[in-house]
């Protein structure tokens, strides 16, 4: 048709609601705010928590009795808040790599994200994480899928609701963040991505790094990880702030 830019799109084109709501953000140049957005955050329970997981998977196994490529979590952040934006909490687990420690880390987990209130995540990815600690730990099951049963995915909200024209097609919480909370930022961070902290995990894991630094590498990936949830806090505090 010659177009070459979204904003000459006509409006009567067929395009699906992501695309749709991408459109009329960049035609316009300001956010575009969906209905139903203020009630999905209405439906949020509090105290509420903000789970991240950071895995590895390596095709050769680091562990004993684990297959190929097998997704395993080694870290956690979970920061709870009583109402949007106020943090009155932050917990982190970060596995011991000499050991798998799954089981460690799905206790934890349990324990730290309580037992009532929305538990934020960034996607779908926590809740395949925490099925395949179900899967693994058929004791835990129930109170894993309680977890489950109380996620509420961020991410799923704001693609279906919200859109900055500055978010370039993109819902990436790299990409959300430093449009809605440009005070924060993964820069300076010694990791920055979630491929950089498998990859630092399992050389942890293989013994690369000695002595004081192994200690080091753990509080970068505990640091990395929290980026994330913290993040999230910011993210959803700005969205209430922008829907009230």
């Amino acid at each position: 048709m010659g177009i070459v830019s979204i904003r000459d799109i006509p409006d009567d084109f067929k395009l699906t609601d992501n695309q749709s709501i991408v459109r009329e953000a960049v035609k316009s140049g300001q956010v575009v705010i969906r209905d139903g957005l203020k009630s999905a955050l209405s439906e949020i329970v509090y105290p509420a928590y903000y789970l991240d997981f950071e895995t590895t998977n390596t095709a050769i196994p680091l562990y004993q009795d684990t297959a190929p490529y097998t997704q395993i979590p080694f870290l956690y952040s979970v920061h709870k808040c009583f109402s949007a934006g106020k943090i009155i909490g932050h917990s982190a687990y970060m596995a011991d790599p000499a050991k798998d420690c799954r089981r460690e880390l799905a206790e934890n987990l349990i324990r730290d994200c309580g037992e009532k209130g929305t538990v934020f995540c960034y996607s779908h990815f926590e809740k395949q994480i925490i099925k395949g600690l179900m899967k693994l730990f058929p004791d835990l099951e129930d109170s894993l899928k309680k977890l489950i049963e109380r996620l509420v995915d961020l991410k799923g909200i704001l693609a279906k609701h919200f859109y900055h024209p500055d978010f370039a097609g993109s819902y990436s919480i790299k990409k959300v963040l430093p449009v809605l909370v440009p005070e924060m930022s993964y820069e300076g961070l010694d990791i920055s991505d979630g491929g950089e902290a498998m990859a630092v995990y399992a050389w942890l894991v293989k013994g690369k790094y000695e002595g004081e630094e192994v200690e080091v590498v753990k509080d970068s990936l505990v640091e990395y990880c929290s980026q994330d949830t913290l993040g999230m806090v910011r993210v959803h505090w700005v969205v209430e702030g922008i829907v009230d």
